[in-house]
């Protein structure tokens, strides 16, 4: 970038950061699902701090629409995964462990500022669900439902749960998707339509039958990993498939099959 670039989005970053230094950002609507927590306080009304310089305003909107997505991709890109989680009600947080102080700044600022802010956000970090995977279902909805249809199509990188297989009822040779899990494929087909990768994390409580399957099972869990390929294979804009093991016991052949399919298979 260069380096009138790097100077410009430096102080774009102190003059954001100081404008929006509250103790709690909490947002709760479509726009947004962040709650940011700070330290310092609030500029006092008046103060030469909570003014805008128009100088400043003017600066930023001369530079074209790419150079502005790389200034807001240099502020709002982290390097780890953006943890999902909700602690308590429906409203979704996120934590990412190396986020610079203040990081959303520039969600509120303007109206265009954030339209634009967003869609670099939501296209260029990795948001990871946490929680127990048996809530991963509901977690996707929420947060998906949260930050509404253009974020969500501006998604690029998404790690789920495994979806959950299980021998059908009365036929122990034939195995089906569980039905909250083909919800959260459905979804994703149906809101996330420029994802490129997706990940899918396999913990014990939703391993299913694959996780201590006997070599007598082989067959049985090859038509399961099948009947997940063909729905994944729905999601047409996905490039890559990545699976990230949380547990040690998953058979060799398993991980042979996954590997067969060529999905990326990860562990952690």
């Amino acid at each position: 970038m260069p380096e009138a670039i790097v100077s410009f989005v430096a102080r774009l970053r102190y003059r954001y950061e100081t404008l929006t230094d509250k103790s709690a950002i909490k947002v709760n609507d479509r726009a947004s699902t962040w709650s940011v927590k700070t330290k310092n306080p609030t500029p006092r009304r008046g103060s030469h701090l909570a003014k805008a310089p128009s100088q400043q305003q003017l600066d930023f909107w001369t530079y074209l629409g790419t150079v502005r997505d790389g200034i807001y991709k240099h502020v709002l890109t982290v390097e780890h995964p953006v943890h999902l989680f909700q602690d308590f009600g429906p409203r979704v947080e996120a934590f990412a462990p190396d986020k610079p102080k203040r990081w959303i700044a520039l969600l509120y600022t303007n109206r265009q500022i954030s339209s634009e802010a967003k869609a670099v956000l939501y296209a260029n970090n990795n948001f990871h669900l946490m929680d127990n995977p048996q809530k991963h279902s509901a977690l996707l909805q929420s947060f998906l439902g949260r930050i509404g249809s253009p974020n969500a199509n501006s998604l690029s990188r998404l790690c789920i749960g495994f979806p959950v297989t299980e021998k059908t009822q009365g036929q122990p040779h034939s195995v089906t998707i569980r039905q909250d899990s083909l919800q959260s494929l459905a979804l994703v087909r149906e809101q996330c339509t420029a994802l490129k990768t997706l990940e899918m994390q396999l913990y014990k409580e939703n391993s299913g039958l694959l996780a201590g399957a006997r070599e007598e099972d082989a067959q049985l869990v090859r038509d399961a990993l099948m009947r997940i390929d063909a729905q994944l294979k729905t999601i047409s804009s996905v490039k890559k498939i990545v699976v990230r093991l949380y547990i040690k016991d998953v058979p060799p052949f398993v991980i042979d099959a996954m590997q067969g399919l060529e999905w990326a298979v990860l562990d952690g």
